[in-house]
């Protein structure tokens, strides 16, 4: 008697002993050895088992404190280098072993293809993951995980660490206090996050005892603390991975930051009042911002407003850093002020603001964090709570996306100062006449290599008609329009704005004409709608 025959091709449900074998899926296994079903139609063997060299005690660490059970962690990553935080590394890939030490709260990585660990880079013996913490002496219960090519840890230990030092102030350390003295610094290192009964503090640099912190971080309190109060350190989540960004590029492509780099930093998504960014607004109605106002660990909101918007009121700007993945950190206020707009429109340049930029090039990202690869806008009314994505900053876009480089006396990009445009009379002055006008555009000050902005022109019967404007020239630049005349009128009202690539109001004028009565009958808009485009190019 025949038989079916059912072809089974799938594997990868993966083992169940949780059912009776005869209710387990088709592409379930009930029982396997040695095997892996991780691949669609592929059994796979799990290999044999082979020794390797891992001289962890020749190397830079004091020995390896594991902690039984917990710890080890196996990723794979399209870039090589993980071992030894390299940078600038291949992407032909590698495979690796990652073993928390308890001894010193540090991660030694393995790397498959160098057959090698490693703890540090440089051999200046700060980890590949380094949670700047304290050692638990086989406290700890490690755990990692890995998402979209990044590992990321956290020590299982969420108490603080006494640091073996107390406040060494003399007095009080006050909460206006930015530097904190202590017993002994060779207890703490930079990026340390200490505890202080409630308040949370981080260590920006050090200087033998002296360590110069930031106050009131993750949303704690800056109070007066007692001399002889103990200082703990407490184990934050890391976050291990490849950055691989290009910032601010100028026109060429050519940018003023690389980072190409595997990169270890604080997990949480820092908003810049953490990282210790000002963020501040500037009315640049008549100016830009001047050169001392450009100094480190700052962003700049510069603003200006042109008429016939619809914004009234009272509004608060606020800003997020975006992270890599398109995450965001929370929201900062920008400035101590709301903006005050009576029927305006709003434009806005951004500045990042960087005090060692020598011959093109930045030494460090100036946010703080490589992670960051663009900021968030955000406006709410100064009643509210509810806050209004306004707009994106993407700060890996290079120069053709109206990124600059400003320096003292240019004019940043998207600014108007002491330009001009004008229009002409048109050809004919009767009513209803079909006929041409010149449109005159002067930029005070060249914008930027590649800049192309729009003149608008309202006020003709067909309206508004638009042309090109070269925003890099400082020269008069004449556009003939070919125009419908409006209805007649001693004084008829004609305004010509400037604007940006983003149709931001770069500058506003409007000027009066009398038109005559030539008793012509108005334009049929079914045939006349599309009349007004330019008739001839700039000169």
């Amino acid at each position: 008697m025949p038989k079916d025959v059912f072809k089974i091709e799938q594997f990868h449900g993966g083992l169940n002993t949780s059912a009776d074998p005869r209710d387990i899926l088709d592409s379930e296994v009930s029982d396997i050895t040695n095997g892996m079903v991780d691949q669609v139609g592929v059994i796979r063997s799990f290999g044999s088992v082979v020794d390797h060299e891992a001289p962890i005690l020749n190397l830079t660490g004091t020995g390896m404190n594991e902690v039984p059970g917990a710890g080890l962690f196996y990723f794979a990553h399209d870039r090589t280098g993980a071992e030894d935080s390299g940078d600038s590394e291949a992407e032909s890939g590698d495979s690796y072993l990652a073993l928390y030490d308890d001894d010193d709260a540090q991660v030694w990585v393995y790397s498959l293809a160098g057959d090698t660990w490693n703890d540090d880079k440089d051999d200046n013996h700060v980890g590949v993951i380094n949670t700047k913490g304290k050692g638990t002496s086989g406290a700890a219960r490690p755990s990692f995980n890995s998402i979209d090519g990044s590992v990321r840890l956290s020590t299982g230990e969420f108490s603080k660490y006494a640091s073996g030092s107390l406040i060494n102030d003399g007095s009080h350390f006050l909460s206006t206090d930015t530097t904190l003295t202590v017993d002994d610094g060779n207890d703490f290192v930079v990026g340390n996050y200490l505890q202080i009964g409630d308040e949370i503090i981080y260590v920006i640099s050090k200087s033998t005892n002296d360590l110069t912190v930031r106050r009131a971080m993750f949303g704690t309190k800056a109070v007066q603390h007692d001399n002889n109060a103990t200082v703990y350190i407490i184990n934050l989540n890391q976050w291990y991975g490849y950055i691989n960004s290009k910032f601010f590029q100028n026109s060429s492509g050519v940018p003023e930051y690389s980072s190409s780099k595997w990169y270890n930093t604080l997990q949480h998504l820092r908003s810049f009042d953490e990282l210790g960014i000002t963020l501040a607004t500037d009315d640049s109605s008549s100016a830009s911002p001047s050169a001392s106002e450009l100094v480190a660990n700052k962003i700049i909101l510069a603003y200006w407003m042109s008429d016939d918007g619809f914004w009234s009121g009272s509004y608060w700007l606020g800003m997020t850093p975006v992270y890599e993945g398109n995450q965001e950190g929370p929201i900062s206020t920008v400035g101590s002020d709301p903006i005050q707009l009576n029927e305006e429109i709003l434009n806005i340049q951004l500045y990042v603001c960087h005090p060692t930029i020598d011959s093109g090039t930045i030494s460090a990202h100036p946010l703080g964090d490589d992670r960051i690869i663009g900021c968030n806008l955000y406006t709410k009314a100064f009643t509210s709570d509810e806050w209004y994505l306004l707009k994106e900053f993407d700060l890996t876009a290079g120069g053709e996306h109206g990124w600059n480089e400003y320096n003292d006396g240019q004019t940043a990009t998207g600014f108007w100062t002491d330009g001009s445009a004008s229009l002409a009379d048109p050809a004919s002055l009767d009513s209803y006449e079909r006929t041409t006008a010149v449109v005159t555009v002067t930029p005070g000050t060249a914008m930027g290599s590649g800049r192309k902005g729009i003149v608008r022109v309202s006020g003709f019967k067909v309206s508004p008609i638009y042309a090109t404007v070269d925003l890099n020239s400082t020269s008069a630049q004449n556009t003939t329009l070919n125009v419908i005349n409006p209805a007649p009128g001693s004084q008829s009202t004609f305004v010509i704005e400037v604007l940006d690539e983003n149709y931001d109001v770069l500058y506003t004028t409007q000027v009066e004409k009398n038109i005559a009565d030539s008793g012509a009958s108005p334009p049929d808009y079914v045939t006349d709608g599309g009349y007004g485009s330019a008739a001839g190019g700039s000169s």
